[in-house]
């Protein structure tokens, strides 16, 4: 069976091939409602679908959108992937996505593949130590930022009410009757996001314990069980709250506490960040600052959008959409860790 073309469609809708092509293009000007119908109503019968590459040519758009993550190994950037790519489906767009590793370097690099296979916008989940990158990035095609700031660059953010939720962890712990609380980290300092809930940490204790301290390491080292270790022996002297900075530091303490045995040692109370299964019934469930990852895919998306629109359209260049800060509020959900 032959392929239908558009004047197939305007035939049968008694309308001519450009009214189609606007209707395709949502660009329906003065067309009636009446005269929408009838297309819609081809279109559906016949299961009729543009060839999207040809459309995209016109347009001179790709209807591609970049996607750079920091870390394949978080389990935050498989559930935020997983929001991202359903978002820019359901407007028409797909993703081509490249992770750093943590590597500059490789982001960089990431970035400018990004631009040569001719994407229409680039969001960053960037490593940190790669400004000069993404700022370039910036000025060649739109550009969002995902959950970490540049500094100094004006560029649109997206990210989670990180200060609230970590203030809001260090809470639950005090009311559990924790009077010390540890902030588990990772060691590098290039993480704006790490930065920004261990200053919110070291505020919170100050309000709320009588006693914080940050514990650093590197995620991937076996010193990192050494490190917890020392906290659960600290935890049998007295009431100790542990909270880790993301999920990858979680699954690191949770290995450590669970070679002690399969329940909460006698004195210590724990909570982190990032919601996934595993949470619910980890030690009869593990008190969480969930972050709204379908929520922030949204605002990026559509942020990003907004900016491609801008740009193509020139009414108004993008660069004259002032840059925008969205912080999406996330949900602590208390869980027997901190009863």
């Amino acid at each position: 069976m032959a392929r239908l073309r558009i004047r197939d469609i305007a035939e049968q809708a008694g309308v001519s091939p450009a009214t189609v092509s606007r209707y395709l293009n949502n660009q329906p000007g003065q067309m009636t409602e009446a005269t929408r119908a009838r297309i819609a109503e081809v279109i559906d019968r016949t299961g009729y679908r543009p060839r999207t590459a040809a459309r995209n040519l016109r347009s001179e758009r790709s209807r591609l959108l970049g996607v750079v993550l920091a870390d394949v190994s978080n389990p935050y950037s498989s559930a935020m992937l997983e929001s991202l790519s359903g978002r820019a489906a359901e407007l028409g767009y797909s993703l081509m996505t490249a992770f750093s590793a943590g590597d500059a370097r490789v982001e960089a690099a990431a970035l400018e593949r990004l631009l040569d296979a001719g994407v229409d916008g680039v969001i960053v989940n960037t490593c940190g130590g790669n400004d000069d990158a993404v700022r370039a990035t910036a000025r060649r095609v739109p550009t969002v930022l995902l959950d970490r700031a540049v500094e100094g660059a004006e560029l649109d953010v997206v990210t989670s009410n990180n200060v609230e939720l970590m203030g809001g962890l260090v809470r639950e712990l005090a009311h559990a009757g924790c009077t010390k609380i540890r902030l588990l980290t990772e060691e590098a300092d290039s993480s704006p996001v790490r930065r920004v809930r261990a200053q919110a940490f070291e505020a919170a204790c100050g309000a709320h314990v009588a006693e914080g301290a940050i514990v650093a390491f590197e995620a991937e080292a076996g010193r990192a069980t050494a490190q917890i270790d020392a906290c659960l022996v600290e935890a049998a002297g007295g009431k100790l709250g542990l909270i880790a900075v993301n999920g990858l530091v979680f699954l690191r303490m949770v290995e450590a506490i669970a070679a002690v045995g399969p329940v909460l040692p006698e004195g210590l109370r724990i909570a982190t960040f990032d919601d996934y299964p595993w949470n619910h019934v980890l030690f009869g469930g593990v008190t969480t600052a969930a972050q709204d990852t379908d929520e922030i895919a949204r605002r990026v998306i559509e942020r990003l959008l907004e900016r491609i629109e801008a740009q193509t359209t020139r009414v108004g260049a993008s660069a004259h959409l002032e840059p925008v800060h969205v912080e999406v509020a996330g949900t602590i959900l208390r869980r027997s860790s901190t009863r």
